[in-house]
């Protein structure tokens, strides 16, 4: 894994490294499955496209990745209903606002309960956590689809 610190700053080299970092949160419900965000939309062919724009609000547990490529947009579990219009991230060490994203979930019984949403600028690598929620016991396979 290729992490490191830059002060305050947690910098990675890929999406994987996050994955892996994603997996180890703690003070957290504790992560047993990750998801790299991926927009499937059939325009995409055999390639799916991972950069996204990110809006996110943290206090009520809203977030949407808009993709790159295509302009698709893919409101996370029931965030349309509570949209908020929170602006776009934007990396606090380089001012970029593309990003890939990475799921974190807690899944217990086959469904998940918990996840939380962590991007990695594709700039300059910095990771930040975006927002997290509460799934409401979605099952498992459902909610893997939905990302």
């Amino acid at each position: 894994m290729a992490l490191r610190s830059v002060g305050p700053r947690l910098i990675s080299e890929s999406v994987d490294d996050v994955v892996d970092w994603v997996k180890r949160l703690d003070g957290c419900p504790p992560i047993t499955r990750t998801k790299v965000g991926l927009c499937q939309h059939p325009s995409h062919g055999t390639d799916p496209a991972n950069w996204f724009y990110v809006e996110a609000d943290t206090s009520e547990g809203v977030a949407r990745l808009r993709c790159i490529a295509g302009g698709h947009v893919n409101d996370l579990l029931d965030s349309a209903e509570h949209w908020t219009y929170p602006g776009v991230w934007a990396c606090p060490g380089c001012g970029q606002s593309i990003a890939e994203a990475v799921f974190g979930i807690h899944e217990s019984g086959g469904v998940g309960r918990w996840m939380v949403l962590v991007v990695r600028c594709v700039e300059c690598g910095e990771v930040a956590g975006v927002t997290d929620m509460v799934v409401g016991d979605k099952p498992i396979d459902e909610l893997l689809a939905a990302l």
